[in-house]
């Protein structure tokens, strides 16, 4: 208001005034010196101001009139051509006035705009029981003597070292497997056009390339050439043997695989990937133009298991610190971006050493010492659960504790395929998969970063921009508190709506009571954060602040689809145990092997399953596309096919 109403007096009275007549540094038409003044208020006005008063008191000089014939004849060019550049210059300045003041009223109307959009969400919110403010998520304070990360070594270990990005320290660096192991060859696998193979009529198993169950083939028919085998999860360690491989007389399988272009080892890797964490152990070479040969580091499962024994001191410390019921970081929650952070590194580390030591000794024939393994695996979970409150949450520690889940089951399916599991793991087994439920984790871990990101956003950032307002004050000290308005602050509001509604829509595509994930509303949020780089005023802060929910929301549920199927699966293990075979529905489980039978969290709807001719069983989820394809397998995070068990 102030630079406005002054470059339009700046305009009215140099008019009056015939200011362009005198000999001024800045003498020129009304018009311009009024646009001049909206840009350069600060030297353009009191100059102005100078100039008048010259002008009032008569101390100005008039310019001169001169005619062309008195000119030099460059100054008569200048005379001649000088107006229409200098015209030019006016009407460019003016519209840059003009679009000045269409900009700052354009910002002016989004800051009203957005203010009121930002309260009428928040109001919308708080109807929906949702809150914004941080301190409702900061946990209370819980007795050392009850606290997880109070024992020994547990903070150390498990909580990251201010300062440092990723958070490594000596655990992380000792848990390494270091140990030289030799690669062996595992299989050959020769490359065919399907078309050829198709008209030729070819009888021998051969496996397809895009086909997630050939996949899931090849590795059984490498881990039957191999003899009792399972995959390790750490690249580096391969394949786990019962005995040496000299000793086992190590053959390689043989594998047809059909495909529809020129392969690469690249391709032929790819055809291994996630299929029990084989695809980062295996090494492809090729052998002529269609023949690729695979191999792996090969070690035994004794061999590992002497060498992690080493740990089995800091072990002990973690189960016994996991037998406290709270698991409350120490340190400063205010403001979130102080808050301390698990230390994932140390945590993946450790899960991945006891899942590995669980699969040895499942390869032994030793299911109880595998079953204690586990055990200490999924207690290790509630460190990123924030036992019991569930307070604060982080999206990064609830999909971490989900890779974790996808892991557990990973060692279960192939206690599972070497027939070591019995009743009395089983029963445990199944108690354990009976309470892994990810969906009030995801759901708290949204509401807990969208509380972390706009709470100190709108009490700190955007304070910034308004005017304090004292009781009691002065004239004065109101003037001293007086700030101008910030023309983006409207976009900022705006922003913060955008990861608001953002964030509930994804909250909502979850029901946390029933355990059900809608696909098609987080498909629906995911195009509205893709639609995002297409309106950048409105998005630019939402855009970082917004995670790939569809992504996440994906994997949680694959791999609680997972979970719940291996429960299943555990139950169907002891009904064979019992009876001799599976039932012909699951029905017939409840309520000696398990009390309720878990839906399929994509729907609500039962998990498939039907028992096949070859005395097994097919047990499955309709999966991300939610169409029953009637067992198809799909390798995730497909869209298409079926979330089949193992």
């Amino acid at each position: 208001v102030l630079v406005w109403g002054t470059a339009l007096w700046v305009g009215i009275d140099s008019s009056k005034i015939q200011l362009n007549r005198y000999k001024l540094d800045l003498a020129c038409r009304p018009a311009v010196l009024s646009c001049l003044c909206v840009w350069l208020w600060f030297f353009v006005f009191p100059w102005y101001l100078w100039a008048r008063h010259k002008i009032k008191t008569g101390r100005a000089v008039l310019k001169e009139e001169t005619t062309n014939q008195e000119l030099p004849p460059f100054k008569r060019f200048l005379r001649r051509y000088l107006p229409v550049t200098r015209r030019v210059a006016e009407w460019l300045l003016i519209s840059l006035a003009v679009s000045k003041l269409g900009f700052e009223v354009f910002c002016l109307a989004e800051s009203w705009r957005g203010k009121r959009a930002w309260a009428a969400c928040k109001v919308q919110l708080a109807a929906k029981g949702e809150t914004l403010d941080w301190e409702s998520f900061i946990p209370p304070a819980v007795p050392d003597s009850k606290n997880i990360f109070a024992a020994p070594k547990m903070a150390e270990w498990f909580t990251k070292p201010k300062g440092k990005k990723t958070g490594v320290n000596g655990l992380a660096s000792r848990l390494k497997y270091t140990n030289s192991i030799a690669e062996v060859l595992i299989a050959e696998v020769t490359v065919a056009d399907a078309g050829a193979l198709a008209n030729r009529g070819v009888t021998a198993t051969w496996l397809k390339f895009d086909d997630p169950s050939s996949r899931q083939q090849a590795i059984e028919l490498i881990q039957d050439a191999a003899g009792p085998s399972v995959f390790g999860v750490l690249t580096n360690t391969g394949l786990f043997v019962g005995r040496s491989p000299d000793a086992n007389r190590f053959k390689p399988a043989h594998l047809l695989l059909a495909v529809e272009r020129a392969t690469t080892p690249k391709d032929v890797s790819e055809f291994f990937r996630n299929q029990s964490g084989a695809a980062g152990a295996l090494r492809i070479r090729p052998v002529g133009s269609n023949v690729f040969q695979v191999f792996t580091p090969v070690s035994t499962a004794t061999e590992y298991l002497a060498w992690s024994d080493q740990f089995q001191d800091d072990f002990n410390l973690m189960s016994a610190a996991l037998e406290r019921p709270y698991a409350r970081m120490k340190g400063k929650y205010r403001p979130p971006s102080a808050m301390p952070v698990q230390n994932f590194v140390d945590l993946r580390n450790v899960v991945q050493i006891l899942a590995q030591r669980a699969k040895c000794f499942l390869l032994l024939g030793k299911p109880e010492e595998a079953l204690k393994e586990l055990t200490l695996l999924r207690s290790l979970c509630r460190l990123l659960e924030a036992a019991p409150t569930g307070k604060p949450m982080t999206l990064v520690g609830t999909m971490i504790n989900v890779a974790v889940a996808g892991l557990y089951v990973d060692v279960l399916a192939d206690g599972f395929r070497l027939h070591a599991w019995q009743e009395p793991q089983l029963t445990a087994l199944q108690a354990q998969l009976d309470q892994i439920n990810f969906a009030p984790f995801v759901v708290e871990s949204v509401r807990s970063e969208r509380a972390a990101i706009l709470s100190p956003f709108e009490a700190d950032v955007l304070t910034m921009f308004e005017t304090s307002r004292v009781p009691g004050a002065t004239l004065w000290q109101k003037f001293k508190n007086l700030k101008p308005p910030y023309p983006l602050k409207g976009f900022f509001y705006l922003n913060m709506v955008t990861v608001a509604e953002l964030d509930q829509a994804a909250i909502e595509s979850i029901d946390p009571i029933r355990k059900i994930v809608l696909p098609k509303k987080v498909i629906e949020v995911q195009r509205k954060v893709e639609a995002m780089r297409h309106h950048f005023p409105y998005t630019f802060f939402a855009a970082i602040a917004v995670p790939n929910f569809a992504k996440a929301w994906r994997t949680f549920a694959y791999n609680q689809t997972k979970v719940d199927e291996a429960q299943i699966a555990c139950a169907l293990e002891r009904f064979s145990l019992a009876q001799g075979n599976y039932p012909e529905a699951l029905n017939a489980l409840i309520p000696k092997f398990i009390q309720k039978l878990p839906h399929d969290i994509i729907g609500g709807e039962p998990l498939k399953y039907r028992r096949k001719p070859d005395g097994k069983f097919l047990l499955y989820s309709v999966g991300w596309n939610e169409t029953d394809d009637r067992g198809q397998p799909s390798s995730p995070p497909n869209d298409h096919g079926d979330w089949v068990w193992p």
